[in-house]
């Protein structure tokens, strides 16, 4: 499997060089191919060449990769963000990551969480009427096509199905947002019919995010438009303990090629202290490997990352490691679960 690694910018950098480790060891334990290809696709490409994703790195990604794996996007020096909206939507349209999955494992049970992720709110149709230092009409469209709803909301029902969840909720806002909250609910109801296995029900976005707040254990499938599901993955994050332990998949349901990225910025307040929490980035390639077809060494990252964090872990969390005593951490574990799986030798007597 060749995998095509952005660090990006601020602790982006920091957690994907820590992590990666943990690959290349995974990688030995169960005799993986694997082969990392890095690209320096971010602020500082941004600023000495005014680029951020390359002509022809959509179609470079697709011939020659099975994986992205992004750190985070995001440099004050660039207070805009133009070149993460550059680097990243364009990733996510060119490569028609129209499904981001957020596995929430929360001690009520694992929610899993599906956003739309091309459309919407980001869809990038809109603009301002007047000076553009100072407009004074400023216009977002929210779009969505049936065709992809539909494929979003197929696949994710089947997934969701394929975890072994029962239940499942689509947040929308259809009382206030009628158009696009009107396609959402009857694709929502017609694509339910072919998942017999699924009880479903919908709610607002608002009473939503109330409820997941006060009892979690609601809820155990979750689909949700883009804007939407954006605010309730970094709200399920604060329930896991913080952004530093949330993962996301952006998936093509058509396509083998996925993008694998941690939730929690490029964080420029600890940038280059040390301390950046490499979980989410270690989770990441656990979904990957997962996506890949690889469930074994998959299970003994996420094995390797629980025992970690059960002995400590970076400030965030509320431990002492460093972003590598944390990795250290991993490692060791990861080293010792394949010793204790190897079977002893017999000598013959």
């Amino acid at each position: 499997m060749r995998i095509a690694v952005i660090p990006g910018d601020g602790i982006g950098q920091e957690v994907v060089a820590a992590a990666l480790p943990a690959l290349d060891l995974v990688a030995e334990i169960f005799d993986l191919d694997a082969t990392v290809e890095q690209f320096d696709w971010g602020a500082d490409r941004w600023l000495r060449t005014g680029v951020g994703l390359p002509e022809g790195a959509v179609a470079q990604l697709r011939a020659e990769f099975d994986a992205v794996l992004l750190g985070a996007l995001g440099d004050p020096r660039i207070p805009d963000m133009a070149h993460g909206r550059d680097i990243l939507l364009g990733l996510r349209r060119g490569l028609d990551l129209c499904v981001n999955h957020r596995p929430l494992p929360l001690a009520t049970g694992t929610i899993e969480l599906f956003r739309e992720n091309t459309q919407g709110l980001y869809a990038g149709v809109g603009g301002t009427v007047g000076p553009p230092d100072r407009p004074t009409v400023a216009i977002d469209e929210c779009v969505y096509t049936r065709d992809t709803v539909q494929r979003f909301l197929r696949y994710s029902l089947g997934r969701i199905r394929d975890a072994g969840q029962r239940r499942v909720t689509l947040v929308h806002k259809a009382n206030a947002v009628p158009h696009t909250g009107r396609l959402w609910r009857e694709l929502y109801a017609a694509e339910l019919a072919a998942f017999p296995e699924l009880d479903g029900t919908d709610e607002y976005v608002d009473a939503f995010c109330y409820h997941l707040v006060r009892d979690p254990g609601r809820y155990q499938g979750v689909v949700a438009p883009n804007l939407f599901g954006d605010i309730i993955s970094d709200i399920g994050a604060a329930l896991l303990g913080g952004l530093g332990l949330a993962a996301s998949a952006s998936i093509c349901p058509q396509a083998r090629l996925a993008l694998f990225e941690p939730v929690h910025g490029s964080a420029p307040d600890i940038a280059g202290t040390g301390v950046a929490n490499p979980y989410a980035t270690v989770l990441c390639l656990a979904l990957m490997l997962d996506h890949l077809g690889h469930r074994a060494p998959a299970d003994a990252l996420r094995a390797a990352l629980a025992a970690a964090r059960a002995e400590g872990g970076t400030p965030d969390v509320g431990g002492h490691d460093t972003t590598s005593g944390f990795m250290t951490r991993v490692l060791a574990a990861l080293r010792h679960q394949h010793h204790r799986a190897r079977p002893r030798e017999v000598t013959a007597q």
